[in-house]
């Protein structure tokens, strides 16, 4: 049975080309990218790949041009992303896919240089097999995440991109209580340099 996807994680919508999500087998870096943008509606900034001092390379970017998502399916086929579907998310080359994977500070997540088919996107109703509009709000969710499935959300971090699950921990209100005590100090300190 479908149901409707809370408003709270359809927070992003893909962008830069015309029609619906498509998968692409070939992407290119030349030019910032010949795949997608995607839009968070939380901040109105861009995901894409940024170096973080700790946690996984990802933030935002105030700038449309950078088309640096693309999408894979199992099929190795170009064509029609369907809601609900596997897919493998990527943002740039190399090392371009994400996948789920156990980390001390930041979001769950590494990178891949294979596709890994562990994410799924939906509309607003939850709805499975149908096309995926550009420009709509949309939720990505992977499958990976433990203890069970999450979706990915805009999460104001202190450190580590602002990315998150909504099962994620308020890290600001944990951290609160240590900035205070000496650690905490001398692992701000080693940050800064």
């Amino acid at each position: 049975m479908d149901t409707t996807i809370p408003d709270k994680v359809l927070v992003w919508a893909f962008d830069g080309k015309p029609g619906t999500l498509k998968s692409q087998n070939n992407y290119s870096t030349a030019n910032n990218g010949n795949g997608y943008n995607m839009h968070c509606q939380t901040n109105n900034q861009f995901l894409t790949y940024q170096k973080q001092d700790v946690g996984i390379n990802l933030g935002y970017s105030k700038s449309a041009g950078d088309h640096k998502i693309h999408l894979t399916l199992p099929d190795s086929k170009d064509r029609e992303i369907l809601s609900g579907e596997s897919v493998a998310f990527g943002i740039g080359g190399g090392d371009a896919f994400l996948r789920y994977a156990h980390r001390t500070i930041g979001i769950n997540l590494e990178w891949s240089k294979n596709p890994v088919f562990e994410w799924r996107i939906y509309a607003r109703t939850g709805e499975k097999g149908k096309p995926l509009p550009i420009g709509q709000s949309l939720a990505v969710m992977n499958d990976k995440v433990e203890p069970s499935a999450d979706f990915l959300v805009y999460l104001d971090r202190p450190v580590g991109g602002d990315v998150g699950w909504t099962t994620s921990p308020d890290w600001k209100g944990k951290i609160t209580g240590w900035l205070t005590t000496e650690a905490f100090k001398k692992l701000v300190e080693v940050l800064a340099k």
